[in-house]
């Protein structure tokens, strides 16, 4: 499996993108495995698995798609997720509150929970590639 990462300019026809996607995946029966997208600053980031290698390059072309963006963006996003849940923890640490402290440390810990969970994931994805790869004799 591959996934192909395609970033947009927040100035960019999203919605015209998406469509342009969806026809091109229509009209070479080609079924993507996910096909999900997220908002950074600036951004819009499209991310799409693909069961098959050639459906994945042909898409990575045909839309200037990059396999590397995939685990920078998302390391990225779990580095992010971490410094919001320390900054969070430590404004915890002002508050009177005991109800409002153990609300701002829960959300912390979601944080913390959702970064680890993320990172798993990549390292699952990179082993899945790892073993696809042929291996010299």
């Amino acid at each position: 499996m591959r996934t192909i990462v395609v970033k947009l300019h927040r100035t960019a026809d999203f919605s015209g993108t998406m469509t342009s996607m969806r026809t091109w995946l229509d009209q070479r029966r080609c079924e993507p495995s996910r096909f999900t997208y997220d908002q950074s600053p600036g951004w819009f980031v499209i991310s799409v698995d693909f069961p098959d290698d050639d459906d994945a390059e042909a898409f990575g072309k045909h839309f200037r798609g990059s396999e590397k963006a995939v685990r920078l963006d998302m390391t990225s996003k779990a580095t992010w997720w971490r410094l919001m849940a320390e900054e969070i923890r430590t404004e915890a640490d002002d508050f009177a509150s005991t109800s409002a402290k153990g609300t701002m440390l829960f959300a912390a810990q979601t944080l913390e929970r959702m970064a680890k969970d993320l990172e798993r994931r990549l390292d699952g994805n990179e082993a899945r590639i790892r073993k696809s790869l042929p291996t010299e004799l």
